[in-house]
This record gives C-alpha cells, structure tokens and sequence, in this order.
C-alpha cells in the first residue's frame, strides 16, 4: 500500500517536471522569436532588454526546476465549544427586546 502510494506520488512529480520544462521551452521559444522580430524590425535596444531579461529568467526557472520546499506543518485545531449563558433572570434587569410586554 505505501509502495503504491510512493509511485504514484513520483509519478506525480514527474508530470509536474515534465510539464514544467515544456512550458519553460515554450517560453524559451517565443522570448526568442519577439527578440529576432525586434531586431528584425530595428529595435535593436529593445531587442538586447528582452534578451538579457528573458533569458536571465529562463535560465532561473531551469536551474530552479529542482527545487522542493519544505513539507509545511499545518497544526490541527479542536473545534470550538459553545459558550453556555447563565440561564436565570437577573433581578431588575430590563425584559429583552423581543420579550412580550405583559399587561
């Protein structure tokens, strides 16, 4: 039972990995081409900002792919118990608002 657990929670992270470094070569892909069509078009300034931004980040993700964070604890919390009101009149204190007037 824990062996299967196991395999499916690989067989998990391995999709997350996977799916992960097909969007980040998407990303590559299309950073790439806005900085040949900039330079293409003679925006060679804004060609070089995207490129050294774009790839700078790229490269992070990719370097980062491995990253796991810490498992975080999450402590349990007893529920709530209701709170008991005394249940006898106080002499002299006024009827409640909702409380039928007696005549």
């Amino acid at each position: 039972m824990l062996s299967r657990r196991r395999d499916a929670e690989a067989r998990e992270r391995l999709a997350i990995v996977k799916r992960g470094q097909i969007l980040g070569f998407g990303a590559l892909f299309l950073t790439l081409a806005t900085i040949v069509t900039l330079a293409a078009i003679g925006q060679p300034w804004v060609a070089g900002i995207v490129a050294t931004a774009g790839l700078a980040v790229i490269v992070a993700i990719f370097v980062t792919g491995d990253y796991q964070p810490a498992p975080v604890h999450i402590p349990e919390v007893a529920p709530r118990r209701p709170v008991r009101l005394p249940q006898e009149e106080v002499p002299g204190a006024p009827p409640p608002p909702d409380a039928a007037i007696e005549l």
